[in-house]
């Protein structure tokens, strides 16, 4: 199959292109196919700019594609933050009285040990405390805070709160946007639900200067980061629906902005693409997988009802692998509550990961932070090998977990655990003995992310 994507201009005015992808539609894939065809139109005198939501994502796109082509000095590909830094507040930032060089980028002014930010605030407004209820209602708190970011730009020293605000006010000088506009050829933003409100109004002033070819790709049904609008030092304000940036997008005439949809799923069966399409926007996806498993519904919320039902299914389908969803975490504990009810009380020790963990690193002869420093481990990786060790042990209670444990790690992350043969010590010098013995896989949970 042979992808072609030029950048399409109506009156010799660029347009922007919204590409909407549902789950496993392979939408960077995608992006990453667009970008490949559009570098050979990139011009040397002009920039591609490719912004995605977090540093995982800019490697994965890195890595895509270094696959096919090499990467260029006028193709940008980072987060939105690094993205305004470099377009905005560098080159621009001077003009209306910040420092732009060098930067400081920082999360709250507090973490850089920054008291003379907080001093200033205090002397200019000093009996903050005291009448704060009678601030609140005049908006002087967030004077107070919006303030504090313009002494701290002064200084170089940006939030990301920052970086936002001040971009936006840049994005409001006609000539400034016209040097970006002239600078950046091509521009791709990946997650567009995921952007901030400020963000969207900075990519449609961009739009607006019509020297750019914008693509956004995102899905309406997958935004993750509405918390945002709480933490924001800003007063940055959570839209509402019809308002949220993409579907503002999705929303505007077809000539200003042509729609692309991938509906394609790669990743789900069948059975669990006509689910979602009963709930998603984009309601017409097809699964490549086509028809592998049966979904059952459990209306109860008794955990006996869910393990009988639960049992039953799983043995008239004969499953290997088996997984149950439920909507609340409350549920899934009073689950395995119940299915563990029967186990003796030391066994409860003996499944937990963290005893496999703990096993794992003290037997290294480092303490936590050593270890994952030396083997540049992330979390989750680790969380991988000790799931991984569970697993094996369940079928083959008598091996070694330090063999195990150096042979995931090789095989998942091609790294080499080296560990000692003395006695197994933790951070507090104790000598640890653990039996390991278990009975049922460990539930990965999401709520400490």
């Amino acid at each position: 199959m042979i992808y072609i994507y030029i950048a399409i201009k109506i009156k010799d005015k660029m347009i922007m292109v919204l590409t909407l992808a549902g789950p496993g539609s392979g939408k960077t894939t995608d992006m990453v196919k667009q970008i490949i065809n559009n570098m050979e139109f990139l011009d040397m005198n002009r920039e591609m700019a490719i912004i995605t939501y977090t540093n995982a994502s800019v490697e994965d796109i890195k890595s895509k594609l270094m696959c096919d082509v090499s990467i260029s000095p006028n193709v940008f590909i980072g987060t939105i933050h690094s993205f305004l830094v470099r377009y905005f507040i560098k080159p621009y930032a001077v003009n209306i009285g910040y420092k732009s060089n060098p930067v400081m980028i920082v999360d709250e002014f507090s973490n850089a040990g920054l008291e003379w930010v907080e001093a200033w605030v205090k002397r200019k407004y000093p009996n903050s405390a005291r009448n704060e209820r009678k601030n609140r209602e005049k908006g002087m708190i967030q004077n107070r805070r919006n303030r504090a970011i313009q002494a701290a730009a002064k200084k170089g020293i940006y939030t990301y709160d920052g970086i936002i605000k001040i971009s936006r006010e840049l994005s409001g000088e006609k000539e400034i946007m016209q040097s970006v506009g002239n600078k950046l050829q091509f521009l791709y933003i990946d997650e567009y639900q995921d952007i901030s409100r400020y963000g969207h109004d900075i990519i449609l002033k961009i739009e607006k200067a019509r020297h750019t070819q914008i693509y956004v790709v995102g899905d309406p049904d997958q935004s993750i980061y509405r918390f945002r609008y709480g933490n924001s030092q800003i007063s940055e304000k959570a839209p509402a629906g019809t308002k949220q940036p993409l579907r503002e997008l999705m929303s505007m005439d077809d000539v200003k902005c042509p729609k692309r949809r991938l509906l394609v799923n790669y990743r789900s069966a069948e059975e669990i693409v006509s689910f979602i399409n009963q709930y998603a926007t984009l309601e017409d996806q097809k699964a490549e997988n086509g028809s592998v498993c049966k979904i059952q519904y459990i209306s109860s919320d008794k955990a006996e009802d869910i393990a009988a039902k639960f049992d039953k299914v799983c043995e008239i389908y004969q499953c290997e692998t088996k997984l149950i969803v439920a909507k609340n975490n409350d549920t899934l504990q009073k689950f395995c509550n119940f299915v563990l009810k029967g186990n003796v009380e030391e066994n409860k020790k003996l499944k937990d990961s963290k005893c496999i963990q703990d096993f794992i690193i003290s037997s290294s002869g480092l303490n936590y932070d050593a270890f994952m420093e030396a083997y540049d481990f992330s979390p989750f990786q680790l969380k991988k090998i000790v799931v991984g060790i569970r697993r094996i042990l369940r079928k083959n209670p008598q091996l070694d977990i330090l063999k195990i444990a150096a042979a995931l790690s090789k095989k998942l992350y091609g790294k080499k655990i080296a560990f000692s043969d003395s006695n197994y010590f933790d951070d507090k010098g104790k000598i640890q003995n653990y039996n390991f013995s278990f009975i049922d896989d460990e539930e990965i949970s999401d709520d400490k992310k």
